[in-house]
């Protein structure tokens, strides 16, 4: 068996429709439009070839006719001298491709390391935040289900924690394979059938990443949508970010995990050891799924962490959502979790404030913390906003908690006239428990079939397969 690095789900075969009146950018023959797979490439070509040149294409200076500058446009738009250059061997081209994505479906519906992978997303148990009665994770991914119909899904991890990590991925992959059946169900089609749309923002289609607007006109549709954001990386980085996932020339961030690793800074701007951030990379890689900076630059929370809002950049507070710096018990955990450990900070949110008060000299280190959530639930706001589909955040614990990015994500919302829903998942290892409505969902890692021992069967599948052929998801969770 061949290794399989593509998307759990096949790319989307079906030749890209326009909005009327409008052309996607994501087919015309841009240089600067990253390299595509053979057979989306054949796809774009065909469409080009039947839909005509583009109303934004240049004209020529030579007189070419309509036909000559249809063709001369779709074949350069093919990646090199494989495809012959007739509209019927591109026909031949792209129906060869869908057998061999056939193939790939096939293989990972059936493949045992795969449904290795499904038996552990089957015995995954969470908590409810409120009653913290046990909830199956699958149960959860059914339509209707807060944490399946939100917005957003806020998923926490403690930084250095192997298991938190293999967590969210295990997590990211259950959504993403829901989305996709209840996308193929909805149409009618078949779970194996290599055409039809996936809920991923790739293939064919790309998005265009203009900063704090993206658009897609030609993927599965903004509903069905599976993009991440991420605590550790910038609005900055989003070029980089898109090309770790589109960009497959020789010199491109995806093109190695070590071309990434320099590409973002990762060793100056987060530090974290990189072997526990790879396979999450790769994963969004192989899976199409679109990578999308959190947070603001490093620099500027320690610039407001040390002289406080006043001293923030004029670029920054020109972008600046209101900053609700009155709720005394999200205060109080920020003081609390700067002298214990996090599970001890969150369990004293059970007590009154009444007699509480903060201490001044900690109020610029609570207003940087205050603007890292505001700021991060900001972007997950404008960027559902634009683009919709779901986005998973991930980010520390301490920013997941209800009254961090969720709530504040909501009520940004409100203020805007939407009404929009963010789910929270966090890992707990604590004795007791949180308060009731501290969280939606806690993910209790230690114990018979906690977190903790699901990730060390992933562990030991990875292991298993390094350096062997693998079918993805397989070995990459």
């Amino acid at each position: 068996m061949s290794a399989m690095e593509t998307s759990p789900v096949p790319h989307a075969l079906r030749l890209p429709r326009a909005r009327p009146g409008v052309v996607s950018p994501s087919v015309l023959p841009n240089p600067r439009t990253p390299a595509r797979s053979d057979l989306a490439a054949a796809c774009a070509a065909l469409w080009l070839l039947r839909r005509g040149v583009p109303r934004r294409s240049k004209p020529r200076a030579s007189r070419l006719s309509v036909a000559a500058r249809r063709r001369e446009l779709a074949l350069s738009f093919l990646p090199g001298p494989a495809f012959a250059e007739t509209e019927a061997d591109l026909e031949a081209s792209v129906a060869a491709g869908a057998d061999r994505e056939a193939g790939k479906v096939r293989r990972l519906l059936e493949d045992p390391e795969v449904k290795l992978i499904r038996q552990l997303q089957q015995r995954a148990q969470l908590l409810d935040g409120r009653t913290f009665r046990p909830l199956q994770l699958p149960s959860l991914l059914q339509k209707g289900s807060p944490l399946y119909d939100a917005d957003v899904v806020c998923v926490g991890e403690i930084h250095d924690s192997e298991a938190d990590h293999a967590m969210q991925r295990l997590l990211i992959d259950a959504l993403t394979y829901a989305l996709f059946l209840e996308l193929r169900s909805s149409e009618g089609v078949d779970p194996s059938a290599p055409r039809g749309r996936t809920p991923q923002p790739g293939g064919i289609c790309q998005l265009r990443s203009w900063p704090w607007e993206w658009h897609c006109y030609c993927c599965g549709g903004p509903h069905w949508m599976v993009s991440f954001l991420k605590e550790y990386f910038s609005r900055q980085q989003q070029p980089t970010l898109d090309g770790l996932v589109f960009d497959k020339s020789p010199d491109g961030p995806g093109s190695s995990p070590s071309k990434f690793r320099q590409a973002c800074d990762w060793d100056r701007v987060w530090a974290y050891d990189w072997n526990l951030y790879a396979p999450l990379f790769r994963f969004c890689q192989l899976n199409l799924n679109r990578i999308v900076g959190l947070n603001l630059p490093l620099e500027a929370v320690l610039t407001v962490s040390r002289g406080g809002l006043d001293s923030a950049p004029e670029w920054l507070r020109s972008q600046l959502p209101p900053l609700d710096l009155e709720q005394l018990k999200h205060r109080r955990r920020f003081e609390d979790m700067l002298r214990m450990p996090l599970e001890k900070a969150v369990q004293r949110m059970s007590l009154p404030t009444s007699s509480w008060s903060p201490k001044e000299e900690l109020n610029n280190m609570y207003q940087a913390q205050v603007l890292w959530d505001e700021f991060m639930a900001n972007t997950a706001l404008r960027y559902v906003s634009d683009v919709g589909g779901r986005l998973v955040v991930l980010a520390g614990a301490n920013h997941v908690w209800r009254d961090a990015i969720p709530d504040r994500f909501e009520a940004q919302a409100r203020r805007g006239g939407t009404a929009r829903r963010a789910t929270t998942i966090v890992p707990w290892r604590g004795s007791g428990l949180p308060p009731a409505g501290a969280a939606d969902y806690l993910w209790q890692m230690d114990g018979p079939g906690g977190g903790d021992e699901l990730a060390a069967e992933l562990r030991a599948q990875r292991e298993r397969l390094k350096g062997k052929s693998r079918v993805f998801p397989a070995g990459y969770i």
